[in-house]
């Protein structure tokens, strides 16, 4: 490494880290020497990442930057062998690495004769899978649902989010991306702007396929973001849909990196849209395809995304039981499950939270069916009951305001006051008694108070140090 970034410094620029590159060529030679070759300036007309691509991926160079982040027309190869009088090594190098960038400006130039929307058609030849039809079928509902979701979450993007799904995979089908399947998307992007677009599709075109590895980066821009999750999404309930359902160590589609990869953009975007509606429109899109009912569809994709919140969660230091138990209730919104964990995380350092958890375990533990009716003042005689009753009032409205604001800490912070009034209802009251008119109204008081906290978390999952 060191040969490596001597010589890059003394071409006037640098190297960036790339320990992937670095590794592989350290096992590729027995005795490293590096050696810096040129190629024509001419080639950085073309797109950087073809360049780097090429460099790197096919040729196992170190391309060279400047200052400005910019290639240079050199690049860093290693040889295996000392190098002999004449630079042969060096100039065997350069004429591979020009014959490769060659051909990429001739597919370059060529594809760029032809407006990007003019791939589009091509596509209803090339399969996706077949049982989901063709990339041009998932085109179409990749449209539809980025359509919906932008309407939701950033109503003025519509237009751009639908028109970058529409183009999105168009370079499928071109000449480059034939020949370099890296760089599907990125070229997609280029030939977007070539083709006059709005500089927003063209972005969201290039980043669509955004994150496609651990810690990569996600869409920058808005429509991006929303053509990416629609892309993912439809890619999980097809496949699902038919049957392509990821067990042990198989999923040979990625969804588990596609469900993590629409988590981590809505959590870095912060939008609060509904989970279960995009999945119902997803489902709805894909209907005429799917072998499965809706029912197992949804049921599957669910446990996907719980599995992959878990996963994520857990690699940011959140207490499982505290994961669990948020998750328990439900994942309408991807957000705000996110805040009722950290709520939850925090509550449980409290030097109180044992003795308010066995508390509220002990409400939801009575109702094992469902209650219908609603309180009534009148039947409540005991004192215990009727101070129960009184808290209950006192807290439910605060909580319920807390929750809207989605001050998730605040409202249970303020479910804990009515403990003591639990606590002395469960000492001093029998729910189940004889009378049906007081059992039944005992029980929808306790109904009403579980009511408070089941949209949070589920108390049963938390794991208690008392046992």
């Amino acid at each position: 490494m060191e040969q490596v970034q001597q010589l890059a410094e003394k071409a006037g620029g640098h190297i960036k880290e790339d320990e992937e590159l670095l590794n592989l060529v350290n096992f590729l030679v027995e005795f490293p020497v590096a050696i810096k070759g040129n190629f024509d300036s001419g080639f950085l007309e073309l797109p950087q990442e073809l360049l780097v691509i090429t460099m790197k991926y096919h040729q196992k160079y170190f391309p060279v930057w400047d200052k400005e982040e910019k290639l240079l027309p050199c690049f860093i190869t290693v040889s295996n062998m000392p190098v002999s009088e004449g630079n042969e090594i060096q100039k065997g190098n350069e004429r591979v690495l020009r014959a490769r960038l060659e051909d990429a400006r001739f597919f370059y130039d060529e594809d760029r004769k032809k407006k990007l929307e003019d791939f589009i058609e091509p596509l209803k030849g090339v399969v996706f899978q077949k049982k989901l039809g063709t990339v041009f079928e998932k085109v179409n509902r990749v449209t539809n649902l980025a359509g919906i979701l932008a309407n939701e979450v950033c109503p003025q993007k519509e237009t751009q989010a639908r028109r970058a799904a529409e183009l999105c995979k168009a370079d499928l089908v071109s000449q480059m991306v034939f020949e370099f399947p890296e760089l599907q998307g990125i070229m997609g992007g280029y030939y977007a702007s070539h083709s006059g677009e709005d500089a927003e599709v063209a972005q969201a075109i290039k980043e669509h396929y955004r994150p496609t590895f651990a810690g990569d980066d996600l869409p920058s821009c808005d429509s991006g973001a929303c053509v990416a999750i629609a892309d993912k999404l439809d890619t999980i309930i097809g496949c699902i849909g038919v049957g392509l359902i990821p067990s042990g160590s198989e999923d040979p589609y990625g969804l588990r990196r596609h469900a993590l990869g629409i988590l981590q953009i809505v959590l870095d975007r912060g939008w609060q849209l509904s989970f279960q509606s995009l999945v119902e429109n997803g489902l709805n899109l894909i209907a005429n395809k799917a072998k499965l009912n809706k029912d197992e569809i949804k049921k599957h994709v669910e446990e996907l995304f719980s599995q992959r919140y878990k996963t994520l969660l857990n690699g940011e230091g959140f207490p499982y039981d505290a994961i669990d138990c948020v998750l328990s209730t439900g994942m309408d919104s991807i957000v705000d499950v996110k805040a009722k964990v950290a709520a939850f995380s925090d509550l449980k350092k409290q030097p109180y939270f044992e003795p308010l958890a066995i508390a509220f375990r002990r409400v939801a533990s009575i109702l094992d069916k469902k209650v219908d009716g609603e309180i009534d003042p009148g039947l409540l005689n005991e004192p215990a009951e009727k101070q129960l009753y009184a808290a209950f009032l006192k807290v439910r409205d605060p909580v319920l305001n807390h929750i809207k604001n989605k001050e998730f800490s605040s409202a249970l912070e303020k479910m804990g006051e009515i403990k003591p009034s639990v606590d002395d209802f469960f000492d001093n009251v029998m729910v189940m008694v004889e009378d049906p008119a007081l059992r039944a109204n005992r029980l929808c008081l306790l109904r009403d108070i579980s009511g408070l906290f089941s949209g949070l978390a589920d108390f049963s999952k938390i794991v208690l140090k008392k046992g």
